[in-house]
């Protein structure tokens, strides 16, 4: 894995290419198809996809995959599991996709001296909560 500084990332709707200039992170390409993370495996840190496609997901109890979440060039996954001590979900590279991992640790020394990360971390958060909330509500009016 190859260390890379967010100040020079050419991906410009990622939320940390302007906060981590003096902090690096893991950058590494993942072949479509290789798994970036397991089920069950510690939670090390946050991912954004730098560029490709990545998709979460589970298996159900006749092991089909059933996805719940998929993340393209920019965008943040494996956060459902953030505050976790293990994966919940398993990830996986839809197409070649190059992923960047900020350790959780770091992340959080980052974000105690970085107000507005640590703004558009916590509208995030709630964005997807928000997300998960309507998804929630419109299933079970599918219930009654």
């Amino acid at each position: 894995m190859k260390q890379a500084n967010c100040i020079n990332c050419k991906n410009i709707s990622c939320i940390f290419r302007n906060s981590l200039s003096s902090k690096w992170v893991k950058n590494f390409f993942i072949q479509s198809g290789q798994h970036i993370f397991l089920e069950d495996m510690p939670v090390t840190g946050l991912y954004v996809v730098q560029k490709g496609i990545v998709k979460e997901f589970y298996l159900d109890k006749e092991g089909k995959q059933i996805i719940k979440h998929t993340a393209k060039s920019g965008e943040i996954f494996g956060h459902r599991d953030y505050s976790a001590t293990k994966h919940i979900f398993s990830a996986i590279a839809f197409e070649d996709s190059q992923i960047c991992c900020f350790n959780k640790n770091i992340l959080y020394e980052v974000c105690l001296h970085n107000a507005e990360l640590s703004n558009n971390l916590m509208n995030f958060f709630l964005d997807e909560l928000n997300k998960s909330d309507e998804r929630h509500k419109l299933f079970s009016y599918d219930l009654q």
